[in-house]
């Protein structure tokens, strides 16, 4: 039996999307259906002919569809604020950093007047 093409998927009853088929039998020659992926140890037996599927099916796919892309749509979103969030807490922490910097730069320049100021001392005091 040939995989067709439809311009909708079913899922069966595992929850993965169904194969589509054109069956080849002299009973129902042409005839399209689905039919579980799987195989037969592990399939869920789901076979469904493609006239007899009703426009619930296919409303109730469309639904989860939708209800997916919703679901995607959020967790981008819900993405983006912990982003917008990392990001400020980057700025912050990249802010007290470069003060961190000032302050070890303001200290050597005080260290080192001081040392200076003490080498100075210690000189005039022995040159007395």
């Amino acid at each position: 039996m040939p995989q067709g093409r439809c311009f909708f998927q079913i899922r069966c009853r595992c929850g993965i999307y169904a194969n589509h088929f054109t069956s080849t039998t002299p009973l129902n020659p042409g005839r399209r259906f689905f039919k579980c992926l799987k195989f037969k140890n592990h399939s869920c037996g789901y076979f469904k002919w493609e006239d007899e599927i009703s426009l619930n099916s296919v409303l109730v796919t469309t639904k989860d569809i939708t209800s997916s892309w919703e679901a995607i749509k959020n967790d981008r979103d819900k993405l983006k604020e912990e982003l917008i969030a990392m990001e400020a807490l980057y700025k912050a922490e990249a802010i007290k950093v470069m003060k961190l910097e000032e302050k070890v730069l303001k200290t050597r320049m005080i260290l080192k007047i001081s040392w200076a100021l003490f080498v100075g001392f210690v000189a005039t005091s022995m040159m007395k």
